[in-house]
């Protein structure tokens, strides 16, 4: 025979009570669950919620049937306890994991803008030089080769033909 210190041992914490109902001879279990942990009762063990409050959970466990012992709803505790560690650490491990890529995507991002903003003050700083670069390279051009206006070309080339008209009938 197990001693019931042992017997209990993996419920501890969770426990609040064990009391005899004297109406029908079962054991019943009184616990106290963190008020998003998850249970449910099968067709041998109902569960009854007591009392629930912003902090958890009161729930009475008893055997729906003379075939459940005591023993078969500490077993039910245990396995409601290690369902719900099991829902903390996967729900642990996804935090933890979407942390770690809002870190990722947070790095990139930074890095983006980053890289845009100095493309943004580059792009404009190179061809603004290369711009200039150019206007001198044809202002030199320009000084070199005298300007002419188009205009005056026009007219300079209207009058020569005007003495050559000038020209040709003073022959005839």
């Amino acid at each position: 025979m197990k001693l019931i210190e042992e017997v209990l041992k993996p419920t501890d914490g969770y426990i609040k009570s064990i009391i005899r109902n004297s109406m029908s001879g079962w054991w019943e279990l009184e616990i106290g669950l963190p008020k998003t942990w998850v249970f449910d009762e099968n067709k041998e063990v109902k569960c009854e919620i007591l009392l629930e409050n912003e902090i958890g959970k009161l729930i009475k466990i008893l055997p729906k049937n003379h075939n459940v012992v005591i023993d078969d709803l500490i077993k039910f505790v245990e396995i409601i306890i290690e369902t719900n560690q099991r829902i903390a650490e996967k729900e642990k491990e996804f935090t933890d994991r979407m942390q770690e890529m809002k870190s990722v995507l947070e790095n990139e991002a930074k890095k983006f803008y980053e890289e845009l903003d100095e493309l943004k003050i580059n792009s404009f700083k190179n061809l603004n030089n290369n711009f200039v670069k150019t206007l001198h390279t044809e202002d030199d051009k320009k000084s070199r080769k005298p300007k002419q206006n188009k205009d005056s070309n026009n007219s300079a080339l209207a009058l020569s033909n005007a003495q050559s008209i000038e020209i040709n009938t003073e022959k005839c």
